[in-house]
């Protein structure tokens, strides 16, 4: 033992140094070895030969340095280096040239070396020289091969000397063994070149054969084998001798006597791979037999490579001789009977590698090797059942017959008649067969197919009765076996005798050979016609012969159907499936274990990808699933033997199930995605096998215990998760459930569960049958799952809306509790590694997820299981998995709490955490999360609180673990539950510290251990992240200077310099906008930050890169890495604070001076009526992307101005140099705020920039009175620039934000009031008291306006009680307190005053700001907002010299502009002017939008300006002049039939005309293609009105008949659609609307459209963002879009509706209101007629009425499942969502006629509008039953919660006033919409109307009073009577359901 394992230490000791690159092998302890093997002197001269007498040449080797030597023999394949590959080389040729006479110290040890100590020198030292030349070939292999051929020439000189002797004598017996040791390192020689023949090439693997085939002369073989004789028969006392006599014993023992035959054999195995290399190559070699190579083709070598295969004529007709010898040779030498068995064997093996090597000279060339000499040789062996009893030699014969008739296809058919009589012989083993089966399938493809038929048919008469005795087609004879295997030894076990069968067994074996012979071939064939056939070839011949027989076919036919049909495949398992009946009925024992060995043959080899998956886990399912429906049998004995029956069938399935499941464990139940139809066979399986007597307490259950464990691990719980949606239980419905139900049964049933469950009982006693089945089912699913080491899926079942209450959930109570003892039985055992800690840990991980589940019932069962592992498992807990779970959880669900406030309207409902391996969906509902939360924390104390005072070394180290890993990325990353509950766990004293636990309290304190705690925390930290400090400079070096030399020492210089070079080419990539990863970065600047920490130098350059490389890349990661590491260095190193500080200063001053974050201009807040106006459904994701991407651009100021105020604070009367820089830092920071562009988002960074600014104002101690009246101006002048832009919301849902804002705001005005004296005296300077009076008036009123849209419905804001604001409400006080200010307003920025007039809107205040505009103009001209105060719906006759200014005004938007064509200007040339320059200077993208305004100004159009703007338009855009043309030709007649037309019909067509006119050639070819496309699509609405009376199929054929004549021209497009192409109509898509006269008509096309669309202010944010000007590339979708079309119809109304609609999209999505719209688009192409956009994925109200859909409550419930569904809560989100806007919008335009019909729901949840045929002053008739403000009716209520103080209608009042607030600012803009269209003859105008939409808006209502007014609407449109009145008119009069 100890020598084994010195010898395995050394040569790991070799192995290790040989694999080391670095290391040279004088130093290495290869050489070490090599000096203690040192060869001493001897006999080493290749003409010396050893001298007679045994101690004379004898010098022996001793054990120890046989082991050194072998250990460098097997390390040489792992040198790496030339140098070494030389070195040990020549240590190594020396033992080469010596093994042929090496002897060996006796030793006991010896005796151990396998097979002798000579072989094994000589195979070792040759193997390692061979590798090294092979691997080295340039440096060794020619010093390689002059040692093998001096080797050789030594041996060869010394056989001719040993031949000369004559063996007698005294000298005899030294003569002998001189021989035998030339002889056994011959062996071990040859063995080596046999496995490494690709050493030499083509050439030189000839020249080694010939030498040694002179060498093995037949004298020399002589020699050997009367040498072997004497030593085996000598007496001599000699220790050699003895020795020798033992190894000869030895040999015979291991099957390889020593003698003539074995160096015979090994000659032979030389030649096959010598003559191998020449047909294949080397890599396929080593792997794969030379003559499987040659039958698969795989691996052949490729002519003219390296080593060539390429060989003369000569050296192949040299092999072949070489081989035609060998097999003469053999021919005449003794009869093979006569040998040994181990003898036999090795001419056997001489003979298999004679017929190779002349296959393979054939092979290369036929000529040279004869074919006809091979074949006779061939059917010789084969017809000799001597030699074909062995498998080697009859592989090799049936193989070689094969490829020999590909090299002479003449033999194939003669070959093909010999098989069969071989196969059908018998007394071969069933490889042997099998290989001839191979073997006669590839001979068969090379004939016909007939032949394989008739072959096939041949060898099926055999399996005919009498079959086995007939030679019909020629069969008949014999058959034999041989073994080899040219690059192994593998030895034979059998016999050479082989046993004769006869009688009914050889009749058995026979046909087996037969069967399994067909299989193979018709499955070598890979033919489905030829597999069909075999198979029911085998199908018919079961049952007609023996059971064994029978068996044999099943099995074999079983092989067949993996590679047959589908449907050949779908008989096979009938056929078995009524076998196994049989078998079962008549207990034929024997066929029903082949029927499952089949199965499970099946059930192994069919995996997912085959096309026969489904149908075998069909069949094997459903075979359990149809067995026993007994119900209804005439008597209980016969159901009850019947019910016995089917359980025996079922028992057969479960072995090849329980594979098949095991087999694709990741394509079923969870260890993949089962589909709903495989797990229902799957769930009634289970229910079946329980009801048919499987369960734990029965026999048959606990006998097939193992079967059904494998089953139910791999099988799903029998409840998913998705059953938790369904409202009712589907128990009570499933059939399986009650088979076999009576009265007994039950009564069985429930004795079993309650022998499962004692303590439930009583439950189950009042369970049904049904039930009770159920959870027998359930209880042995999970019992066995438990078992298996999992417990955890039981919890699922709580999820059947059954199991939440009454006895079944009890029951399953008693079933869960059940599973976990189990389960804590079997980890309390400890002998099962599956359930050892860390597992439990697993499941402990999984249960703590099922803590927050989403449904109630749930979490009560997980929490109980839960508490029971970590009671009797308490070190589950002690492990990360489940620790890191559960802090993971407690993370999760606060931040599931937190986006109540920051994204209340969007709530996620998955969480994950990768850290954890956790993931959690919850439900919408906020209050169930806080609940959540609060049982989990509270119990995560309790476990935890446990788990310390159990391990508290261990569970506080994992929290360090826990804490030191985290990473803060989410924008409230810096908080988080997990992280601080872990340090308040690992500060407890735990309970077990006796010392600890006894300290007394003193007073109130509360003593813990936290500060040991984080004093490990610390020091952890320090060793984890102190890899790289010992090697600073080399460091720098090998990021920057890899050319330096490594050897430098570090020193500070160097590591400053090195550090300086590093930093500045940071800097350079990152100013260069190279993609530098941040981590990189990270590294580099902690090193830098290292540096100065520790450095006594000023390191000017170091601290400047550490500052301007955060800057440089400037984003929240990048200056949160920079504030962390500026603090660290002046925490570590003070003196180093100012210079880091002015830098941090510089480089803020240098990102204002770039316009970066803050000062960007790409985050301005436009107007949304300035942005083009989309007709696209809501677009939340856009919203949320734009948030987003503020965010990243605020965000490092914000990190920034933290760091200051922070900073500020801490050294306040510190350096006053100090102070100045923080004073610089806020004059440049608060100047250039004033020119900064507003938008929601900036509103707490600027009022933080104001407050700090005060702060510093009220504290600074260097400042004097003149400074502090200039920072107090320049602090309030930043403050009052906010309120320089029109008023604005919040952006997005960020309550939380909100709330920020409103509390920020109240500091500003307390930090206010503490500034106050600072002045307020006018001292040399002014007072600046009122303009801080304007401010704090400002901030009071925006801190109001924040407050209503945090708490819409008026619910007290939830902040201190000292920063709730206290604003004064009396309108009076405050319109006397601000109109005194307003010039003070005006002198700091008329943009300011005039913006006063929207915040109060005052008649004083609007008087005073109109009366500074007219007198002082020329000041406002950059507020296009100044002009609608001016000159406010006409031309006041006290304007006159202003509107000259217009010519250099800043531009309104468009609809305003176009406003200025009215009479009511009276055609002001100034005003025109502007409005045209106006007009032009927005992109023709935003103008498209208001066509049909601009089309009714040409009314007005006395001067033609808009005659001239529409002229020049449409010279650069085809699309807008296509619109205007359309538009011009809907407006041209009053009446729908085109009979009267409207007075701007003459103008209409004259503009049309010269805009025709003025089409360049190719522009009117594209409005000719386009125009005639259309023309020809609506005209099919006139060839429709034939068939208005008739059927509605016959008007679709019509339809259809017509699409099928449109022609789709290249770039025509739909009205409706202008943004995309028409590539293809759906020509069956064609539909006939419902109409009584007109013949409206719906029809598909396929649409080509541009992914671009992003809003304006998206793209110059990602452009600023991502630093470069490249455009984007397009990308384009394919969409169908359906259209409908029609005639006789005015379209306008709708069109005008929708446009509206639009705007308010517009509106809600600049403020980021989270609801939805879809303003579908409607064109209005010709008097009467249109094309509408139909809304996609939608069905109407009225539609699901027609269904039978008792409401829309059950619609939902339907569709999307129970409100416990996260589809329900996410389709009731977007109802909610819809519902308010368009609630708000419903009321704005008075939207009347809101019955069932036009009301959509889409499949997201969605509703829609339709049909705006009455909106403003119109209604149905004239009759105004709709009273209320908008529908809202109970159902709808249903849908949103059913309660008003449910949390979605509070969603939904909150939206609908903050819709409502957000719309107002926008009145003025959405009414010139409308007012633009007055004159349109359209018949919802009254002349009221545009009045009547204003006063709609209240805006002589404060916000609060306002938000409460449409609280009010809420409320009446609900409690509204008129509502349900109209849905009842509808229902009588239109037959529209509700």
């Amino acid at each position: 033992m100890a020598r084994n394992i010195r010898s395995k230490a050394l040569q790991q000791i070799a192995a290790l140094s040989a694999s080391n690159p670095a290391a040279s092998f004088d130093q290495s302890d290869l050489d070490k070895l090599c000096r203690v093997s040192v060869k001493q002197d001897g006999p080493s001269s290749p003409s010396s030969v050893p001298p007679a007498g045994p101690d004379v040449w004898r010098i022996p080797m001793t054990i120890k340095e046989y082991e050194v030597l072998l250990a460098l023999c097997k390390a040489a394949p792992s040198l790496t280096t030339a140098q070494s590959a030389q070195k040990l080389t020549r240590h190594l040729v020396p033992y080469l040239m010596d093994s042929h006479s090496q002897a060996f110290a006796l030793s006991p040890f010896s005796r151990e070396v396998e097979p002798s100590p000579t072989e094994s020198l000589s195979y070792h030292v040759t193997a390692a020289l061979l590798a090294l030349g092979i691997r080295h070939a340039t440096h060794v292999q020619q010093e390689v091969s002059d040692s093998i051929w001096a080797f050789l020439n030594a041996c060869a000189h010394a056989t001719q000397i040993l031949t000369e002797a004559n063996y007698e004598g005294p000298a005899a017996l030294d003569d002998a063994i001189r021989t035998a040791t030339i002889t056994v390192a011959l062996l071990g020689f040859l063995d080596a070149a046999c496995a490494q023949a690709d050493f030499w090439k083509s050439g030189g693997r000839l020249s080694l054969i010939e030498r040694l085939r002179d060498l093995l002369s037949p004298p020399f073989l002589v020699a050997v084998e009367t040498a072997f004789s004497i030593i085996r028969n000598s007496h001599s006392h000699d220790r050699y001798a003895k020795e020798w006599r033992r190894w000869l014993r030895h040999y015979d023992e291991v099957g390889r006597p020593l003698g003539a035959l074995l160096l015979q054999r090994s000659f032979m195995r030389l030649l096959v791979a010598a003559t191998s290399l020449l047909v294949a190559e080397p890599e396929a070699l080593r792997s794969t037999h030379v003559l499987d190579i040659l039958m698969s083709g795989d691996g052949l070598r490729q002519p003219l490579s390296d080593k060539s295969g390429d060989a003369d004529s000569r050296s192949v007709e040299i092999y072949a001789t070489v081989a035609m010898d060998q097999m003469n040779d053999l021919e005449s030498s003794a009869d093979f009977d006569s040998l040994s068995p181990a003898k036999q064997r090795l001419a056997f093996a001489v003979k298999g590698a004679a017929l190779i090597s002349y296959l393979n000279a054939a092979t290369l060339n036929e000529e040279v090797a004869d074919g006809d000499v091979l074949m006779p040789w061939l059917e010789d062996t084969l017809g000799d059942s001597s030699s074909m009893v062995d498998e080697d030699l009859a592989s090799i014969v049936l193989k070689s017959m094969a490829l020999l008739c590909r090299i002479i296809p003449s033999y194939a058919a003669n070959v093909s008649r010999l098989l069969p009589r071989f196969i059908v012989q018998g007394g071969y083993r069933s490889q042997t067969v099998t290989v001839a089966s191979k073997c006669l399938a590839f001979v068969l493809q090379m004939l016909s197919k007939d032949a394989v038929i008739t072959t096939l048919y041949t060898l099926g008469n055999v399996l005919s009765p009498g079959g086995e005795r007939s030679t019909a087609n020629g069969i008949g004879g014999e058959t034999r076996n041989d073994t080899l295997e040219v690059y192994g030894n593998k030895q034979s076990a059998g016999s050479a005798i082989s046993l004769q069968l006869s009688g009914e067994e050889e009749s058995s074996a026979v046909q087996g050979n037969v069967v399994q012979a067909i299989c193979e071939i018709a499955g070598i064939c890979k033919d489905v016609k030829i597999t069909g056939l075999a198979q029911s070839m085998l199908a018919q011949k079961i049952v007609r012969l023996s059971s064994p027989l029978d068996a044999r076919i099943i099995t074999g036919a079983a092989t067949l159907a993996i590679s047959g049909s589908q449907s050949e495949f779908r008989n096979l398992l009938k056929h078995y499936a009524a076998l196994a009946h049989n078998a079962v009925v008549e207990n034929r024992e024997g066929i029903s274990l082949a029927i499952m060995r089949a199965r499970n043959y099946l059930a192994c080899n069919i995996n997912r990808d085959s096309p026969l998956y489904s149908i075998y886990l069909e069949h094997l399912l459903d075979g359990i699933i149809s067995k026993g429906d007994a119900h209804g049998l005439p008597s209980q004995s016969a159901k009850e033997s019947d019910m016995e029956l089917a359980a025996r069938e079922i028992a057969q399935l479960l072995q090849p199930l329980a594979l098949f499941m095991s087999t694709n464990a990741n394509d079923i139940g969870f260890g993949g995605e089962a589909d709903d139809d495989t797990y229902s066979m799957l769930r009634d399986s289970w229910f079946n096998i329980v009801v048919h007597g499987f369960t734990p307490s029965t026999d048959r259950g606990k006998r097939y215990s193992d079967e059904l464990r494998v089953m139910a691990i791999y099988s799903p719980p029998l409840v998913l998760d998705s059953r938790g949606e369904q409202d009712e239980s589907d128990i009570e419905l499933n059939p399986i459930l009650r088979r076999g139900e009576s009265s007994d049964r039950e009564s069985l049933q429930k004795k079993y569960l309650s022998e499962l469950i004692p303590s439930r009982a009583g439950e189950i006693k009042a369970l049904s049958y049904r039930k009770v089945i159920f959870l027998n089912a359930a209880y042995l699913v999970e019992s066995l799952r438990a078992d298996a080491g999992d417990c955890t899926k039981a919890l699922s079942y709580f999820n059947e809306p059954s199991m939440r209450r009454g006895e079944v959930s009890r029951t399953m109570d008693g079933i869960m509790d059940a599973v976990m003892t189990r389960y804590l039985k079997r980890a309390l055992g400890g002998s099962n590694p599956t359930f050892s800690a860390q597992y439990a840990a697993g499941q402990l991980a999984r249960i703590f997820c099922a803590c927050c589940h989403r449904i109630d019932r749930v979490q009560q069962a997980a929490f109980g299981c839960a508490d029971r592992i970590i009671r009797d498992i308490p070190s589950a807990l002690c492990q990360r998995s489940s620790l890191f779970a559960l802090l993971e959880l407690l993370s999760l669900m606060w931040t599931s709490c937190l986006e109540a406030e920051t994204d209340r309207y969007e709530p996620r409902t998955i969480f994950k955490s990768s850290r954890g391996n956790v993931t959690v969906e919850l439900s919408h509902d906020y209050q169930f999360r806080h609940l959540t939360l609060e049982r989990l924390h509270r119990k995560a104390k309790e476990w935890l609180t446990g788990a310390v005072n159990t391990a508290p070394a261990d569970v506080k180290g994992l929290l360090q673990t826990y804490l030191s890993e985290f990473d803060d990325d989410a924008s409230y990353g810096h908080m988080s539950l997990g992280r601080s509950f872990a340090v308040d766990i690992g500060s407890a004293i735990p309970s077990t510290d006796q010392r600890l636990s006894l300290l007394n309290m003193l007073g109130d304190y509360r003593i813990n251990t936290a500060s040991d705690f984080m004093a490990q925390y610390t020091k952890r930290q320090e060793y984890r992240y102190s890899e790289a400090l010992p090697d600073r400079s080399l460091e720098w070096q090998g990021f920057m200077r890899p050319d330096k030399a490594t050897s430098s020492l570090p020193s500070v210089t160097s590591d400053s310099a090195d550090a300086i070079t590093a930093l500045a080419q940071i800097e350079k990539r990152v100013l260069s906008r190279k993609a530098t990863p941040l981590t990189d970065v990270r590294d580099i600047l902690r090193r830098a930050a290292a540096l100065l920490c520790r450095s006594t130098n000023d390191e000017c350059s170091i601290v400047h890169y550490l500052v301007s490389i955060p800057f440089g890349i400037f984003t929240k990661q990048s200056i949160k890495l920079g504030v962390s590491l500026w603090l660290g260095v002046i925490n570590e190193n003070p003196r180093m604070e100012p210079r880091i500080l002015a830098e941090i200063a510089q480089q803020w001053e240098f990102s204002i001076q770039k316009r970066l974050g803050l000062f960007s201009p790409t985050i301005c807040n436009p107007d949304p009526f300035f942005l083009k106006e989309e007709f696209a459904p809501s677009d939340a994701a856009s919203v949320a992307k734009r948030k987003q991407l503020v965010h990243n651009v605020l965000a490092p100021h914000t990190r920034l101005l933290q760091f200051f105020a922070s900073h500020y604070n801490a050294t306040r009367l510190g350096n006053p140099d100090t102070q100045q820089v923080f004073l610089r830092l806020l004059e440049v920071t608060l100047t250039a705020m004033k020119l900064s562009h507003p938008h929601p988002m900036a509103r707490e960074i600027r009022f933080q920039t104001v407050l700090f600014g005060l702060r510093v104002l009220a504290t600074s101690t260097t400042m004097g009175t003149t400074a502090q009246w200039r920072l107090k101006d320049l602090v309030l002048s930043a403050g009052l620039s906010w309120f320089s832009a029109p008023p604005c919301w919040s952006f997005g849902s960020n309550v939380l934000q909100l709330k920020t804002e409103i509390t920020l705001i109240s500091d500003v005005l307390v930090a206010l009031k503490t500034t106050a004296t600072v002045g307020a005296q006018t001292v040399g300077k002014k007072s600046l008291a009122p303009k801080e009076r304007l401010l704090q008036l400002l901030l009071e009123n925006e801190q109001s306006r924040l407050t209503v849209w945090v708490q819409p419905l008026g619910e007290p804001l939830k902040t201190p009680h000292h920063l709730v604001p206290q604003t004064n409400t009396n309108k009076n006080l405050v319109e006397a307190a601000i109109f005194p200010l307003i010039r003070i307003a005006w002198l700091e920025s008329p943009s300011l005053a005039v913006h006063l007039a929207s915040r109060f809107p005052y008649p004083r205040v609007k008087q005073e700001v109109r009366w500074l505009l007219l007198n002082f103009p020329a000041k406002a001209i950059k507020e296009p907002e100044a002009v609608a105060t001016l000159v406010d719906g006409s031309l006041p006759e006290d304007v006159s010299f202003q509107l000259k200014y217009l010519l250099f005004w800043a531009p309104v938007n468009p609809i305003t502009s176009i406003t200025f064509f009215l009479p009511a200007y009276r055609n002001h040339p100034y005003l025109i002017q502007y409005a045209m320059r106006a007009l032009e200077s927005h992109s023709v993208d935003v103008t498209f939008f208001y066509v049909p305004q601009i089309v009714q100004t040409l009314r007005y159009d006395a001067l033609g300006y808009v005659e001239r703007y529409i002229l020049e338009t449409a010279q650069f855009s085809q699309l807008f002049a296509h619109q205007i043309i359309w538009n011009m030709k809907a407006n041209a007649y009053k009446d729908e039939d085109a009979t009267i037309p409207d007075a701007i019909k003459p103008t209409l067509d004259k503009v049309m005309g010269h805009m025709i006119d003025s089409f360049s050639t190719v522009d009117r070819e594209f409005y000719e293609r386009e125009f005639a496309f259309f023309d020809e699509v609506t005209s099919i609405s006139g060839k429709l009105k034939p068939f208005i009376k008739k059927s509605k199929p016959e008007k679709k054929q019509k339809i259809e008949e017509e699409l099928r004549n449109i022609k789709v021209e290249v770039g025509v497009y739909l009205p409706s659609n202008p943004d995309g192409v028409v590539i293809g109509i759906d020509r069956k898509s064609g539909k006939p609307l419902q109409s009584h006269a007109k013949a409206p008509f719906m029809a598909t096309f396929r649409i080509q459209k541009s992914l671009g669309g992003a809003e304006e202010t998206e793209d110059m944010i990602e452009e600023s963002e991502a630093g470069n000007d490249d455009a984007a590339k397009a990308n384009t979708i394919e969409v169908w879009q359906s259209a409908i079309f029609k005639v006789g119809d005015d379209c306008r109304q709708d069109v005008l509706a929708l446009q509206m609609i639009a705007a308010f999209r517009g509106i809600f999505q600049t403020v980021g209101l989270d609801v939805f719209v879809f303003p579908y688009r409607v064109t209005a192409t010709a008097p009467g007629c249109g094309v509408i956009d139909v809304l996609p994925n939608s069905i109407s109200r009225d539609m699901l009425g027609r269904e039978a859909v008792n409401g829309l409550y059950d619609y939902f419930v339907s569709k999307y499942g129970n409100e416990d569904s996260l589809r329900f809560q996410q389709a009731r989100n977007n109802f909610v969502k819809s519902m308010a806007a368009y609630s708000v919008i419903s009321f704005l335009l008075q939207f009347k006629d809101r019955h069932n019909g036009n009301i959509m729901i889409d499949d997201a949840g969605h509703i829609l509008h339709i049909d705006f045929g009455f909106c403003f002053d119109i209604a149905p008739g004239g009759i105004k039953f709709e009273r209320a403000p908008f529908k809202l009716t109970s159902e709808m209520l249903a849908v949103m919660g059913g309660s008003p103080d449910h949390q979605s209608f509070k969603w939904f009042e909150e939206l609908c006033i903050k819709a409502f607030l957000a719309s107002r600012q926008y009145t003025e803009k959405l009414s010139q919409i409308v007012l633009l269209m007055m004159d349109s003859g359209l018949p919802c105008f009254k002349p009221e109307s545009v009045k009547h939409f204003k006063e709609r808006f209240v805006l002589d209502k404060s916000e609060r009073e306002a938000a409460d007014f449409m609280k009010d609407l809420i409320k009446k449109s609900y409690a509204s009577y008129s509502t349900g009145l109209y849905d009842q008119f509808q229902l009588l009069t239109n037959g529209i359901p509700y």
